[in-house]
């Protein structure tokens, strides 16, 4: 992001954070939609059994994903 857009952005959301901080904030929250893709797409194959219990597993795994992610960007923001 250039310097007009990183501070148009911090006026509009109503903080204002260091350079640095903000940096991190959006890599922290990149690597996190990344990598939870790439394990979403590993789990992926569990679908492709006819097991009710790789299905169960699946939607555990996805909840689970999903609450984990939830604490990162809630601790980000």
């Amino acid at each position: 992001m250039t310097p007009e857009q990183s501070s148009a952005f911090a006026s509009a959301s109503g903080f204002q954070p260091s350079a640095l901080t903000f940096d991190m904030k959006l890599m922290v929250g990149g690597v996190a939609i990344i990598v939870s893709l790439l394990i979403l797409a590993g789990l992926m194959h569990l679908l492709d059994s006819h097991s009710s219990w790789d299905k169960t597993l699946f939607v555990l795994s996805v909840c689970t994903l999903s609450f984990v992610l939830m604490l990162i960007f809630i601790y980000v923001a």
